[in-house]
């Protein structure tokens, strides 16, 4: 079932920049989310590049407003740092559950121990009055909990993500670490810190560190490309009672890309079931540099419930460098469903949407990245999970890459008969 193409438009919102970094929540515990939007190339005090994040909250009357700026220094922890690019990454979660949202945001090109780009993330909690200062914290290699020393260009905090990955009430933070050494101290495959929750907060002496090829996870390091570039927590089982599960991107991995799904369970996640996607081959596709999983969303894209067991997210992964009939770059997203009453993702439902007929934005054209952005949501008001694709470099009439997004409503069972 097909829906609209819709331009992207300008902001309706009054920010004191362009940018494109978002993650909502509700920071103050009104029911109401506020909207968290990264600027991560502005100056700072002089440092170019040092990053901000600015908050939104709309009053009772509608009307929005910054509510809080949050910038290295000051009030907050650290020191504005050239090129840090704060807020290059931002999520929500509850880390101390306490009612009130928090946030990550992450500083990949930090300068941590005199290594340039080491990467870091600032962790702000929520409060009656909204995000505050007092009890901010910032967390890099050489504080985090575990061992490793931070290196050049590892770039801590390329991608932030929170989950509850063992059901206790706090939510966990992850941080991609897309350039982190492999075990052999030579290759870069990348890595994903994971730091516990708890009444204090993110803390660090339950830390774990989650790579291809160890402690039981697919793949192999060395030849793994960007493990840790792209987050997404969320139940992908189809149990009553679950934790939340984490998927991996890790787009740059020879073959066209590849994503990791790690399960959680009682005492966290566990590599005991863990899974490896790879894009299939299907006929007019070629993946070979398509950038599988740069993009990942974790939603409820497929309906179906028996008695009280009901599917759980769907994980839909943007590959924006496919080339689809013979087309360069003109992109591609992948949907893996879960199966009703099983534990893990359902691999053999892996299926591409193209752009292209019966699509509205038909095509395909070259160099419009279709897959580079996703987001879901209820858009036709029947309580099901829709999805939104982006292609940014997408060409409106003859305005050049002006963009646009791609509606797809969610029918008995997501897109089945029209796109197979």
């Amino acid at each position: 079932m097909t829906g609209p193409v819709i331009p992207f438009l300008p902001s309706t919102v009054t920010t004191p920049f362009q940018s494109g970094v978002l993650a909502s929540g509700d920071f103050d515990g009104d029911g109401r989310d506020e909207i968290a939007v990264g600027h991560p190339f502005v100056s700072v005090g002089g440092a170019a590049g040092a990053g901000t994040v600015y908050v939104l909250d709309r009053a009772v009357n509608g009307t929005w407003s910054v509510q809080l700026t949050i910038r290295a220094g000051g009030t907050f922890p650290g020191s504005p740092v050239a090129q840090a690019h704060l807020g290059n990454a931002l999520a929500s979660g509850d880390f101390d559950d306490d009612g009130y949202d928090d946030l990550a945001i992450g500083l990949r090109g930090q300068v941590v121990a005199g290594q340039s780009n080491a990467g870091a993330v600032m962790v702000v909690y929520g409060t009656a009055a909204g995000l505050a200062a007092p009890g901010a914290r910032l967390f890099d290699r050489s504080n985090d909990g575990l061992t490793f020393s931070p290196r050049e260009d590892d770039r801590y905090g390329w991608a932030v993500a929170a989950g509850d990955f063992d059901d206790d009430g706090y939510d966990e933070l992850v941080v991609g670490v897309p350039n982190a050494t492999c075990p052999n101290g030579t290759d870069r495959g990348g890595g994903v810190v994971v730091l516990a929750g708890s009444a204090a907060g993110v803390i660090t002496s339950a830390t774990r560190i989650w790579r291809p090829g160890v402690l039981g996870i697919d793949g192999n390091c060395a030849t793994t490309g960007g493990f840790g570039s792209a987050l997404a927590a969320g139940d992908f089982d189809s149990l009553i009672v679950s934790p939340d599960d984490l998927a991996i991107g890790a787009p740059t991995t020879a073959g066209g890309g590849a994503v990791h799904v790690i399960y959680g369970s009682s005492t966290g996640l566990d590599a005991a079931r863990n899974q490896r996607l790879t894009p299939p081959a299907r006929p007019g596709i070629d993946s070979s540099g398509a950038r599988f999983g740069n993009v990942l969303l974790s939603a409820r894209l497929a309906y179906a419930c028996v008695f009280i067991t009901c599917l759980g997210r769907s994980l839909a992964i943007g590959a924006p460098f496919t080339d689809v009939d013979g087309v360069d770059a003109a992109g591609a997203v992948w949907l893996v469903l879960p199966e009703l009453g099983e534990s893990s993702l359902d691999l053999a439902t892996i299926r591409p949407i193209l752009p292209k007929a019966p699509l509205r934005i038909a095509g395909p054209h070259p160099n419009e990245q279709f897959g580079s952005t996703l987001a879901s949501g209820d858009f036709n008001d029947d309580a099901r999970g829709d999805l939104a694709i982006g292609a940014y470099l997408y060409d409106e009439d003859d305005a050049a890459d002006a963009g646009a997004v791609q509606l797809l409503y969610q029918s008995d069972y997501l897109f089945v008969d029209p796109f197979e």
